[in-house]
């Protein structure tokens, strides 16, 4: 008699226990699950949708939405196993300066591949270092080039036009460049897509071109900004003349990826501290390139083959 209470007890602890568990993993589960969003519309309300090669599957409660995902989904190497295996490699190989199709030679990749990952790391710069509009100060210089349809198969009777690219610097070294207009920079170009990147309050000074001169003299004027001379000194007149010496080493960049190679020029310029005084022209010239930046976004080929210049 006595073996069988103890045995009804013994089953009783286990049940209880079992019950004990199973109210923790749904606990811990919810915890877990307030953690994860939809990566397609964001929404917290979600729930476990079975699992695909050990891999669990969720499922959006959003009636809008409603679609399926993994963690992996929001990962920067989701639908490219090769790349997250070959990153590293491929950003050594790309920090020496080695073209797109040395790389592709040494990982033993496709041109096309190698071209891929190359817009995914620029992609990336750009997205990390985006700078919205500069404050205090914006120190206005222009470039000027020629459009360039490299890689464009159809491109035999285009014609090339001028591009104007105005880069906008601050006293911290915040650059942001503008793809500003097409042939002809004139002030509705100048106010549609140079104005909203410059703050009300920030100084505006402009070296080696007229227009950009006198957008600033009415930038600040309207602004009822005072100049004192100390504030005109500038930092680098000749970055945007600098830009055409330093695009000439990838035998070519096609005009509607132009924005990426700023934006790597930008960051480049930023962290060798090359518009420092102190260096001499030699030293400048022999700054490596330094992309210095972990992948943390996301885009498809598509994304980059459909890209068109803004303007």
């Amino acid at each position: 008699m006595s073996k069988t209470i103890n045995n009804k007890e013994y089953r009783l602890k286990l049940f209880k226990e079992k019950i004990y568990k199973s109210t923790l993993k749904i606990e811990s589960d919810k915890k877990q699950n307030e953690y994860i969003k939809c990566p397609h519309c964001k929404s917290k309300h979600v729930i476990k949708y079975g699992s695909y090669n050990g891999i669990q599957r969720y499922k959006c409660k959003n009636n809008k939405c409603e679609r399926t995902f993994t963690k992996q989904t929001e990962s920067p190497f989701r639908y490219s196993k090769k790349f997250k295996e070959n990153c590293h490699k491929y950003k050594e190989l790309y920090e020496k300066g080695l073209t797109i199709r040395e790389c592709a030679e040494i990982l033993n990749i496709s041109i096309v591949t190698s071209f891929f990952w190359r817009h995914r790391f620029l992609y990336n710069l750009k997205q990390v270092n985006y700078v919205e509009k500069l404050c205090d100060y914006a120190e206005l210089t222009r470039v000027v080039l020629l459009e360039n349809f490299k890689g464009d198969r159809y491109s035999k009777n285009k014609e090339k036009d001028k591009i104007s690219i105005v880069n906008a610097m601050n006293k911290s070294i915040d650059i942001i460049s503008i793809i500003a207009a097409r042939n002809h920079l004139g002030f509705r170009e100048l106010k549609e897509n140079i104005e909203p990147r410059i703050d009300k309050k920030a100084i505006a000074v402009a070296f080696l071109d007229g227009r950009l001169q006198a957008f600033s003299d009415k930038h600040n004027t309207i602004n009822k900004i005072r100049i004192r001379r100390i504030d005109i000194t500038p930092i680098d007149a000749s970055y945007s003349v600098k830009i055409k010496r330093w695009l000439k080493k990838f035998r070519g960049v096609a005009t509607k990826y132009i924005d990426h190679y700023l934006s790597w020029r930008a960051n480049e310029y930023k962290n060798n501290i090359e518009y420092d005084y102190r260096l001499n022209k030699d030293e400048k010239l022999k700054l490596n390139i330094d992309l210095n930046i972990k992948i943390t976004t996301y885009v498809s080929w598509n994304n980059i083959k459909s890209k068109v210049l803004p303007v």
